[in-house]
């Protein structure tokens, strides 16, 4: 099943993949922080980070290949 947002609205999935990143880099920073002791949480930020980088490329390659006529 392929997202809505893939087929109709790139830009819009592009900007959803992105925003998250920073909010995952500053929960990583509180954490860091606080000296909380959260391995299975830094590793699951870890892989977020991966998954994004993944997003913005796919969504970026997509929108190069069908560019929305505006």
């Amino acid at each position: 099943m392929v997202s809505y947002e893939l087929v109709e609205d790139l830009e819009t999935a592009n900007y959803d993949v992105t925003v998250i990143d920073p909010k995952i880099t500053n929960c990583k920073k509180e954490l860091l922080h606080a000296n909380v002791q959260a391995p299975l949480l830094l590793a699951g930020n870890r892989f977020m980070h991966y998954y994004i980088a993944m997003g913005c490329q796919i969504t970026s390659i997509l929108h190069l290949e069908k560019p929305n006529e505006y």
